[in-house]
């Protein structure tokens, strides 16, 4: 036991780190109402700027086009790096809210969420173009002193993180307390509306909040990169534990959360002890520490989810447009035989990028069903498709095609359900956090696994075949064979199709109801549970056969490319294409890294310059086109108009009373057509 006490003590540390970030998400979060999922990113800036300069003496900015890094002499001190560092990172902070933050407020939260996300992917991306993809640590900025506890050698820089973070939590706390500003904050958290009256700017508010978490998550990524170094990708993980503990203090607790951070911290190195010392099922070697985070985001989401205060059910935004576009065969005919040309070309590389888009394609669709038609923000749709590939290598053993695959998408379509059970008590931004944690215990608990993924840590499956047919990718004699990929877009096609339905039909205006007003839907007679779930199992279930897709087009593959980093930019390609609808879908997947578009018309390019422009457009179509660049010319066409009826001269000789509300008209009431029975 006095074992077990020592390792938690030994996480404290670390704990810490996770609660100073969860007191930054509580600030951001009451101060501009978002929940940033930038917050580990926008740490790791200043962070990686001071490891630099105390190690090379160089300047680095997170720029492009013009030079990044500016040789100011020999190696800085510990004073001067720390205050050129945060001097990086307040100037990172404040241009992200100006251009980002301040031009989303009112926008549904899907999109503020997004926009973290491109913001989180964008900042990782000119990371690397600076410093390189390699972890920096820098000199040592708190005591190295090793003291006697329990009888072991204890390193007291934990202590002092740990002391820095309580003090700092406990300045925070007397910030947000006991002054005007802080009194201010509460206000326009409350009601913006009230807060205007008395005189607040919760614009300036929200601006200074966002510097306030920014400079929390300065220090603390300062602090971290003198213990275990800082990377482009190591911070930006941080987020689920931080997320965790910001859930476990209802986003309103500064002291809570860096009590529940610590608290994750200790059972995190806990468990990193019991599987070093191999005290668990090997099965669970590959990252049972991973678990911890999630069970804390869990138990809050079902112990305290419907009293979590929700900025968005105090101030009310709209959805992501969702247009119920007519069916233009001729259009679709169209794309569906270009892109068999493209499966049939005699250009290997043009052959298997379409491939490639056909399959991202596919698990779009999946985003498409759940997040655009049912407005739950799912990050784990790619850990599900990487769930299914797994299972198919281990259903492939013993079960022929296809009856293997079918296997496969069953139990991940089960999978996805369960996931999808706390959307009962929340959905929206906690759902998210809920399936990013899912996210990442999948990848570092199941795809790090020898026992799940397999001898040497590679899944293997064999080609498809029927009736001694070769559909493999392999097959014909050519890599990659024009048989397999035009097996692969009739799949597509078929999951388009089928939510081509789902979207037309009776489900489709149920799930589109419940995104709008659960509880309109609900008095409506829709079960709304029953709902959500279906929903779940719908998206699942595409997913899987995305997965299932992706393991027949690797053959032999790893946990590479399913990690939760990729799900973030997997939901920058929805949003990006269009997340409501089937049209964004295709036109994310032919824009995904080693896509159609990327190889045929940029040449390939480098996967970092792919990432930080699917970050930085992800941001600007947030911004500037909510529906995506489906919905993007719809948009420009409704703001000419618009245009042009605000420069149209106003006739005062006549009135027409009797003038029917349009449909259209702003103040004409919304009905969902459910069933026999409309709903106002």
């Amino acid at each position: 036991m006095s074992t077990w006490a020592f390792f938690a003590l030994l996480g404290i540390g670390t704990g810490a780190l996770y609660g100073a970030l969860a007191c930054g998400v509580i600030v951001a979060y009451r101060g501009s109402g978002v929940v940033n999922f930038a917050v580990g990113a926008m740490a790791m800036i200043p962070a990686i700027t001071f490891a630099e300069l105390r190690a090379t003496g160089d300047l680095v900015l997170p720029l492009i086009i013009v030079p990044s890094r500016y040789d100011i002499g020999d190696p800085l001190g510990l004073v001067p790096a720390g205050a050129l560092a945060l001097v990086v990172g307040t100037a990172v902070s404040l241009a992200i809210y100006l251009c980002v933050i301040r031009p989303l407020r009112g926008t549904p939260q899907v999109t503020m969420l997004v926009a973290t996300v491109g913001l989180t992917i964008a900042l990782q991306a000119l990371a690397v173009k600076s410093f390189g993809n390699r972890t920096i640590r820098s000199a040592g900025i708190l005591p190295d002193d090793v003291i006697t506890v329990l009888g072991r050698p204890y390193p007291v820089d934990r202590l002092w993180v740990a002391g820095v973070v309580v003090m700092l939590t406990i300045v925070v706390h007397i910030v947000m307390v006991r002054t005007r500003f802080g009194l201010a904050t509460r206000a326009a958290f409350l009601n913006e509306k009230g807060a205007v009256l008395l005189g607040f700017d919760p614009i300036r508010i929200g601006l200074y909040n966002w510097m306030v978490a920014a400079t929390i998550g300065a220090v603390i990524g300062i602090l971290a990169s003198s213990l275990g170094g800082v990377s482009p990708f190591n911070f930006s993980l941080y987020v689920v534990p931080a997320l965790g503990a910001a859930l476990a203090a209802r986003l309103s607790s500064y002291r809570v959360a860096v009590l529940a951070g610590i608290a994750i911290g200790a059972f995190e190195a806990v468990a990193v002890h019991i599987v070093s010392q191999q005290q668990v099922p090997r099965f669970f070697l590959g990252g049972i520490s991973s678990l911890v985070p999630f069970a804390v985001i869990v138990l809050a989401v079902v112990l305290v989810g419907q009293t979590l205060p929700n900025r968005a059910a105090l101030v009310e935004r709209a959805s992501v447009p969702v247009e119920r576009v007519a069916w233009k065969p001729l259009l679709w005919v169209g794309v569906i035989a270009a892109t068999a040309v493209a499966l049939v070309s005699s250009d290997a590389t043009v052959r298997f990028s379409t491939i490639q888009s056909v399959y991202v394609m596919t698990l779009l669709l999946s985003i498409v069903v759940l997040t655009g038609f049912v407005g739950q923000v799912s990050l784990a749709q790619l850990s599900f498709a990487g769930f299914s590939a797994f299972m198919l290598s281990r259903f492939d053993e013993t079960l022929p095609f296809p009856f293997g695959p079918l296997a496969a998408i069953a139990v991940t379509t089960l999978l996805g359900t369960l996931v999808g059970i706390p959307a009962l008590r929340v959905r929206g931004i906690q759902f998210a956090i809920v399936t990013f944690a899912v996210a990442v215990v999948l990848d570092e608990l199941l795809f790090r696994s020898p026992s799940f993924v397999g001898v040497g840590g590679l899944a293997t499956v064999e080609p498809p075949t029927i009736a001694g047919v070769d559909l493999g990718i392999t097959g014909q004699g050519s890599f990659p064979s024009r048989r397999f990929g035009l097996l692969m877009l009739v799949v597509a096609v078929a999951c388009a199709a089928l939510v081509h339905s789902i979207r037309r039909g009776q489900l489709g205006r149920r799930f589109l109801a419940v995104r709008s007003n659960e509880r309109a839907a609900a008095a409506s007679g829709i079960n709304v549970p029953r709902t959500k779930v279906l929903a779940a199992a719908v998206a699942s279930f595409i997913a899987a056969i995305a997965g299932v897709m992706f393991a027949y087009k690797s053959t032999t593959f790893t946990g590479a490319g399913l990690d939760a980093q990729e799900g973030l930019e997997l939901l920058a390609l929805a949003y990006l294409g269009g997340i409501g609808s089937i049209a964004g879908a295709v036109i994310g997947g032919f824009l995904a890294p080693s896509g159609a578009l990327a190889v045929i018309f940029l040449g390939g390019g480098s996967t970092i310059d792919q990432f930080l422009f699917t970050g930085v457009a992800l941001m600007v179509v947030a911004i500037r086109f909510p529906s995506g660049l489906a919905g993007a010319p719809a948009s420009l066409r409704h703001r000419i108009e618009r245009a042009r009826s605000d420069r149209a001269p106003v006739r005062h000789d006549r009135i027409d009373h009797e003038r029917p509300r349009d449909a259209d008209s702003a103040d004409a009431p919304i009905v969902f057509d459910v069933g026999d029975r409309p709903m106002r």
